[in-house]
Formats: structure tokens, sequence, C-alpha cells
């Protein structure tokens, strides 16, 4: 996980509700759907089980230390989806001690390096690399099928095959889409695409980009999405932070353009959990 910083979590818990109708707008589900496709429930499904369950969050002091506003923001996207959720009054040890003294099923944490989510009761973890990918994927996926029949036999554009990119690729891959890869290391594009068949490589990402109408981007680069790089057509699924469109990229992109910094990862992250 890109390590965030307070300016980009802190208006996480004033946004939710906004979010929310961006996504339905754009995939005809809110956060809470999105996250349930990740596990192939629907959403009714998962508001019904998400009720039973609460999820303590526990700041981490090691390394870096607790990044101001993380551990809230996460709390309210797990309240907004319908589980309870709580920030522990204390960090690292004492923290998971609470989490376990107040009886909490669910337990999430991040350091420098990993954000995970443990379920106390079955002993899964979940990475947020994947959560994120997968809940991503659904939401092009979910686009596509409110748009043009789903992603079966279209063609898809992975930017950056870092964990998130290169888990969205083979997820991508399984649902039936035509991957094509990009990464600024071309050693890692021919890499990947020689251990994982069925693969494209691709090397001029402006090229591709005119050619291919939906674009998964899973970089942490700035502003490597122009405007001459969108079509009417184009959908644009980021997970990526910052996002890699250009200010004139992201009007032309309108709300073919889906992107947030940690809702959807951490919601579908709850539901994989549970």
């Amino acid at each position: 996980m890109t390590r965030l910083y307070y300016e980009v979590v802190k208006d996480i818990p004033s946004y939710l509700d906004e979010l929310d109708g961006a996504y339905l707008a754009a995939t005809g589900h809110d956060l809470l759907g999105l996250a349930a496709r990740t596990t192939g429930t629907s959403r009714d499904e998962a508001a019904q089980k998400i009720r039973n369950f609460t999820a303590a969050v526990v700041p981490v002091t090691s390394g870096k230390g607790v990044i101001p506003g993380f551990s809230l923001a996460v709390e309210s996207i797990l309240n907004h989806i319908g589980l309870t959720a709580f920030v522990t009054g204390q960090p690292d040890i004492a923290g998971i001690g609470e989490a376990f003294q107040r009886e909490a099923q669910i337990l999430f944490s991040a350091d420098d390096q990993k954000f995970l989510a443990f379920n106390l009761h079955s002993r899964k973890v979940v990475d947020n690399s994947q959560a994120t990918a997968s809940g991503f994927t659904q939401a092009m996926a979910a686009a596509a099928e409110k748009d043009s029949g789903g992603l079966a036999g279209a063609r898809v554009l992975v930017i950056g095959l870092g964990p998130v990119g290169s888990y969205a690729a083979l997820e991508l891959k399984k649902i039936g889409a035509l991957v094509s890869v990009f990464d600024i290391d071309l050693l890692k594009i021919k890499r990947f695409v020689d251990a994982n068949d069925g693969m494209q490589a691709v090397y001029d990402l402006r090229l591709a980009a005119g050619e291919i109408n939906y674009i998964y981007d899973a970089t942490p680069a700035p502003k490597i999405i122009d405007d001459e790089m969108i079509r009417p057509s184009t959908v644009i699924s980021c997970p990526g932070v910052p996002h890699g469109l250009t200010a004139a990229a992201l009007v032309k992109a309108g709300p073919g353009f889906m992107h947030d910094v940690l809702p959807l990862g951490v919601a579908a992250m709850a539901l994989q959990c549970i």
C-alpha cells in the first residue's frame, strides 16, 4: 500500500455519501455493492452479514509512525458500509489487547509496509493491496456491464505492475478480459508476461491508451494520462495514489473515471475478511 498522508485522508469521512453517488452513477453499485462483488455475494447478503461483526482499528507507531487521520478514516468507511467499528484508545500491542477485550471480531492495522485486516475467529488475513485490486477490478467490470455488456473479450490496459496492478491483471484475465500491461520498468513487463500466459506487453503507453477503452491505473505516477489519450468511450479505474490524469484529462474523462484513495479498498477488505 502507498503510504498515505493527512491531507489525503482527512476529508474521507465527509465525502463518503458523495462517493457512493459517483460509484452508483458509473457502475450501478455503491461502495458496499462493489465490495460485495469481490466476494461473489449480493449487496443485500453482505449488508445482512456485516451487521453481525465489530471491527477494531489499531494505530501502529513503528517506522514513520501513525498517519494522522488514517485510523479515523478507516473507522468512518467501515461504519459507512454498516460494520460497527472503533479506533482503539491505545496503539500497538495495547491496542490489540483492547480489541480483544472489547470483543472485536475483525482487526484492521497498518504499518509502513502493510495494511491488513484479520478475522480473529477464522484467522483469515486480507491484504489491502489485493482487496484494493479486486475492488477496482469489480468497479471496471460493473461499469462495462452497465455500458457495453461486460469485460469478457474486451481489451484492458493495466498501467503499473506493483502489487495492486499485478493482482488486478490476473483478476481481469480471470473474468475474460484481454489484458495488456505497461510499466516503466521494462524488465518487470517481460518477467510478468513470461510468467503469465495470455498477457500482452505494452511499451508505448500513449499509443496503447489511444486504442484501448478500459484503463486500469495502478501507479503513483501523476500526469501520465493526458486528454489526448482519452476518448468518449474510455473508462478508467484508478486505485493509484495520486491518480495519473492531468487536469484536462480529468475533465474529459468525466464519470468514466473511478478513483478514491482508501474507501473501496477498505470496504473490500471488510467483506473479504468476513
